[in-house]
Formats: C-alpha cells, structure tokens, sequence
C-alpha cells in the first residue's frame, strides 16, 4: 500500500490540536461561569421568594432553600398550610361545594376551635357555607368524617335542616340546604421545597 509521508499529515494534525485547545478552553470558560452561577442563582432565588411566597410567617425569608407557600389569586392564607377561598357569591350548599371541588378543594371542615378562630380572623361579617351536611348516618363532614360534638359548644344542629353554615360570630348553625349563602373553601398551600 502506500502511505503519506509525515509532512502531508502535519497540517491535519495542527488542525486537530488547535480543535482539541478551542475545545479546552471553551469548557473551562464554561465550567468557571457555571461554577459562579449557583451564587446568582440563590440571590435570584431569595428574591423570588420575596416576591413570592406568602409571608404571614415573618421568619419565612430566612428559612434555609426555597421552602415557601403558595395560595392561588384570591384565596387567603392561614400562615400554616392551608388556603381559604371566601366567595362573594351567593349559591346553595350543593352549588358551593361543586365549586370547592372544581378548584380541587372542599368546603371547610371545622373540627376543632383552633380553626374556627383562625376563619373568624379571616372572615367577613357574613354566614358561609361549610363542609358539614346531615345524611342517613347523621351529620358528617364533606370527608366523610362523622360530626363529634364532644366539647363543641359552638355547633348548633337540627336535624329537620340538612346543611350547616358558619355565623359570623364563629357559631356554626344548620340551615336549609336550599337557602343561599356564600360560602369558604379550603385547601393545602402548594410547598415549594
């Protein structure tokens, strides 16, 4: 066979160096950018987060990494967990709870008086819809929990009216599932991590 001499091959193996030190190069440029990048990022970070995130919590900025909530428009944040949705619309039970559930919530569920007093903070001077409804296994919740009315002086019942709503002053009462009230959604907060 024949072959080329060395001289023939030397403008090919010049060129193929000079790649091989445009490439190394490039990629240190590259590598020492992104190495510094993390650092704007986490500027950039906290102040989305600023920005962002509900801040009921004062200390929630200096928490370490994204952590943060958020509620959708219009739906107010209990400083915890959860998202309230306070409708200014008038509809019966059924109606607001096809609605809760349309926004991938539920009418609010208080089982306890912590929550009952955090809604009163929130609330307006309205009587709201909530999740509770009497069935044939007596009053339940929207999630199927059955009513315990140990200790809960602030419920008021009567079976002959089937939906119960929440007075103003932080007293839930049953009423007519027909009548027409505004009602209170609820849902967890979406956690950025």
């Amino acid at each position: 066979g024949y072959s080329l001499p060395f001289a023939a091959w030397c403008p090919v193996i010049f060129s193929l160096f000079l790649l091989c030190l445009a490439l190394t190069i490039g990629m240190t440029v590259l590598g020492l950018r992104g190495s510094k990048a993390p650092v704007g990022q986490s500027e950039n970070l906290q102040g989305l987060k600023a920005r962002l995130c509900l801040t009921g919590d004062a200390n929630i900025l200096s928490l370490p990494g994204p952590r943060c909530s958020l509620c959708p428009v219009n739906w107010k944040w209990d400083g915890g967990d959860t998202c309230f949705y306070f409708s200014i619309e008038l509809a019966t039970w059924q109606e607001s709870e096809d609605y809760c559930l349309s926004q991938n919530a539920s009418l609010l569920m208080l089982k306890g008086k912590t929550k009952l007093v955090c809604i009163a903070q929130l609330s307006a001077r309205f009587s709201y819809w909530i999740g509770l409804s009497y069935g044939v296994d007596g009053w339940s919740w929207t999630d199927g929990t059955k009513l315990s009315t140990k200790r809960m002086d602030w419920i008021t019942l009567s079976p002959t009216q089937n939906c119960a709503y929440l007075h103003y002053k932080a007293k839930v009462y049953s009423g007519d599932c027909l009548e027409k009230y505004p009602w209170i959604c609820e849902k967890a907060a979406v956690q950025l991590i």
